[in-house]
């Protein structure tokens, strides 16, 4: 008999037992959860199919595929719904609402490539190391596997969806290696849930040879100090240049995200790091100008968040015209490259902060705190050791760079008028205290009697 109970000092077991032969081998267990002889032998016929099957298999790999759900406890988890799978796993840092839209159009990207060169391919446990190798190719080689963008932009009355194909769809390796980890994450995520044995995107990413941006530099500085207007180049070079925050981070600062003379309720969109900054006098006197005229509204910059929200590309064209009116180049040819990289325009002011931070010694932590720059872990541990009134200390030494009063007061000279009174004075704020010290000493022994 193929089932039977088994008999004991006190009698015959409550459960039911299996016990047969395959291919010279004993199999035996117990039918669990069996109270009746018809569900044990329903039991016993499933396992015994499942050994036969699996003994007829040629390779570790035919039984891997055919038996993936039954050796490792997954599921069938198709390519469409693997994103919000993905998306719904708690994790140790959640990303922004920008960040997950832009992994999720790198996500979309794959699974288009899919469905269309192998669509019988319909799950996660159907994509093989050739399709991920074919796939990171194509974008080496010849970009993103949708050529046409698609956005949506704010109209008067709706938003607007619009789409575009760029003239060049080559990508750099820094956006080829973001969408390589973006799509190897998702099947690192759910590996277990899709049964996966190994993930098919453990390829090695490519050198990440970027075009570092460049600091302005003094004289360009000074030109952007004197040009700039409401309600678009003022708030984003003030606030820019005084808090080393990104461009969407600018454009959407709010006022309740300031207190006490700190940007302190704060998140970095891009990486969700809680940013704690002190307000340095350039950006306080901005700050009292503006508040007055924005009302009760809810964004320090309303024009300037308004068109953002609506089109950050105008936004970052805005800059990239002004800074080219003021003849400062923002952009630079780089070898292999099909078109000109962007090197000095709104993400510069981040590395003018950073820049100018080094030169006025403030320490490494705290310029890593400020701009929340660092992993999640990194950014904690130099967090630990960056406490607001070393913030405050060091970066209050820094220069009034945009040459502007730190408070709401008449500058010192009409603008044209004693030009080197004028340029004596933005020296002060510019030059190292050693120097200062040297000339305040020369004047005094000039002055004397």
């Amino acid at each position: 008999m193929p089932v039977r109970k088994r008999t004991t000092s006190s009698g015959q077991s409550t459960e039911y037992h299996y016990e047969f032969m395959q291919g010279g081998k004993r199999y035996y267990g117990v039918c669990e959860g069996c109270t009746t002889e018809r569900a044990a032998l329903a039991y016993e016929k499933n396992i015994r199919d499942t050994v036969k099957a699996a003994a007829e298999q040629k390779s570790v790999k035919a039984l891997i595929d055919n038996f993936r759900e039954v050796l490792t406890g997954g599921e069938a988890l198709t390519l469409a719904d693997a994103f919000e799978r993905y998306m719904a796993k708690p994790k140790k840092r959640i990303p922004s609402e920008h960040q997950a839209r832009t992994n999720q159009t790198y996500w979309n990207d794959f699974a288009a490539f899919m469905t269309t060169k192998y669509p019988e391919a319909v799950n996660l446990s159907d994509v093989t190391d050739r399709h991920a190798e074919e796939y990171i190719t194509l974008l080496r080689e010849s970009g993103a596997f949708v050529k046409e963008v698609t956005f949506t932009r704010q109209g008067r009355r709706r938003a607007i969806e619009a789409t575009y194909t760029p003239q060049c769809d080559k990508l750099a390796p820094r956006t080829i290696n973001a969408r390589h980890k973006a799509i190897k994450a998702v099947f690192a995520w759910l590996k277990d849930d899709a049964g996966l044995a190994r993930n098919p995107f453990d390829i090695p990413t490519l050198d990440n040879d970027t075009v570092s941006r460049d600091a302005f530099t003094d004289a360009e500085l000074a030109r952007i100090g004197d040009a700039m207007t409401m309600p678009y180049t003022q708030p984003i070079f003030t606030i820019g240049l005084c808090t080393g925050l990104t461009l969407g981070d600018i454009c959407l600062l709010r006022w309740d995200e300031i207190a006490d003379g700190w940007i302190n309720n704060k998140r970095r969109r891009k990486t969700g790091v809680m940013l704690d900054i002190p307000i340095l006098p350039p950006l306080a006197a901005f700050l009292e100008q503006q508040r007055p005229k924005t009302g009760a509204g809810e964004f320090v910059a309303p024009e300037l968040a308004a068109m953002y929200q609506a089109n950050p590309s105008g936004v970052m064209l805005r800059v990239k015209s002004f800074l080219e009116g003021l003849g400062i180049q923002t952009t630079a040819w780089v070898e292999g490259r099909s078109r000109a990289v962007s090197t000095k325009a709104a993400h510069a002011m981040r590395h003018t902060f950073a820049y100018l931070a080094g030169v006025y010694n403030v320490p490494q932590p705290i310029v890593q705190s400020v701009l929340g720059h660092m992993s999640p872990e990194m950014t904690a541990l130099y967090q630990k050791h960056a406490s607001r009134e070393a913030k405050a200390k060091f970066l209050k030494q820094m220069p009034n760079v945009l040459g502007a009063p730190a408070a709401p007061l008449k500058r010192l000279t009409a603008a044209g008028a004693e030009p080197e009174r004028a340029e004596l004075h933005r020296l002060a704020d510019t030059l190292p205290i050693e120097a200062v010290r040297e000339i305040v000493a020369a004047c005094r022994g000039q002055n004397r009697p």
